[in-house]
């Protein structure tokens, strides 16, 4: 990393003059905090209204009109998806079926090996007695959970006239790579240039490695980085300017403070929200050592959160702690997080792989 402007700013890095500092009576250290909290807060309120502006852009609208259109698969075909895919050498971003390509302006190129996936078989039952015991195949087929797009509960769940399950079909969907045609709208986010300070990227990789991971800078694929929480890795891509790569760093650093890497914490189920979380928390990050990464972060936390600036200003309580936590060791200063039980994220309980294989956490 460029180390030019790490003298100037030392003070925001936890290197430097962090020994000449006097102590901070207990007055002076309150006032101090409630300083950094507040400013914390500014930043995040800046996402959410940046994103606001964003989402009132009528190309952004198209966007989200375009993306509506892409059905959400479950984990299951999601699964399914990526090994055929893996075979085909190639990895899947935009998935959808003949008819929605279609309607998207693009056309199948002849040839291409369609990707099986399950699709749902339903019908709508005549009406019945109260008390009736629902049909069977229905009440089989309902899970407390869920699979491969199974209704949430049994059949007794289900609205009076709603279609009921009654089993599967093979459907072919297709990927993006494999279609022509009309251009799919979008707004992309803009990689951060320039420098940064090498000490804020040291700050940063200590930080990575307290909590057991490797850092390492390496090809993420179509990523700028990659958190692997059953291999306890984190990988940031080399061809990147110092700035994207500190702002990545921290993007990593956040889905592990943000409990993302945690047990029990459903990563595929819940990708928009914590993709939009370490986001905010690597913007607040960088903002605090002095760049500005906002080309980036609004586009990213707008795609992440679908244009619901509701879904960013319920992070705040989840961002604002993580970043605080990872500003606590930039700054060099003790730990301040309030202790567990009052809104806070606790800290992380530790990687583990989660049922279905295992996750990578990857940064686009």
């Amino acid at each position: 990393m460029t180390s030019t402007s790490s003298t100037a700013s030392s003070s925001r890095t936890g290197t430097g003059g962090r020994g000449k500092r006097a102590p901070l009576s207990a007055a002076q250290r309150e006032a101090a905090d409630a300083a950094r909290a507040a400013k914390i807060a500014a930043l995040h309120d800046q996402i959410g209204e940046q994103v606001e502006a964003l989402t009132a852009d009528p190309q952004w609208r198209a966007m989200l009109d375009a993306a509506a259109k892409f059905h959400t698969y479950s984990l299951n075909n999601q699964l399914l998806i990526e090994l055929q895919a893996a075979r085909l050498g190639f990895s899947p971003t935009r998935v959808a079926g003949f008819g929605t390509w279609k309607a998207l302006g693009r056309s199948v190129v002849k040839g291409s090996t369609g990707l099986a996936v399950l699709a749902p078989c339903t019908y709508t039952p005549k009406s019945t007695d109260p008390g009736q015991a629902a049909p069977a195949a229905a009440t089989a087929t309902g899970t407390s959970t869920g699979t491969a797009g199974e209704p949430a509960g049994g059949d007794a769940d289900q609205r009076a006239g709603a279609r009921v399950l009654r089993g599967f079909r093979v459907a072919h969907v297709f990927d993006i790579s494999q279609t022509d045609g009309d251009p799919l709208p979008e707004i992309r986010p803009e990689l951060v240039t320039g420098d940064a300070p090498a000490a804020l990227w040291d700050a940063l990789a200590d930080q990575v490695a307290a909590h057991g991971y490797t850092l390492t800078r390496e090809d993420c694929g179509q990523a700028n980085g990659l958190t692997d929480p059953a291999a306890h890795t984190v990988r940031v891509r080399p061809d990147v300017a110092d700035a994207q790569a500190v702002k990545t760093l921290a993007h990593e650093l956040a889905h592990i403070e943000c409990g993302h890497t945690a047990d029990g914490f459903d990563y595929r189920g819940c990708r928009g929200r914590a993709e939009a979380e370490a986001e905010s928390v690597a913007y607040i990050v960088t903002a605090w050592a002095g760049l500005d990464a906002g080309a980036y972060t609004v586009p990213y936390v707008a795609a992440w959160s679908a244009g619901d600036v509701d879904v960013v200003r319920a992070a705040a309580t989840t961002v604002t702690a993580a970043a605080r936590r990872i500003l606590d060791h930039l700054d060099g200063a003790e730990a301040t997080e309030t202790p567990p039980g009052d809104g806070e994220t606790s800290p992380p309980a530790g990687p583990v792989a989660q049922p279905g294989g295992a996750r990578v956490l990857a940064t686009a």
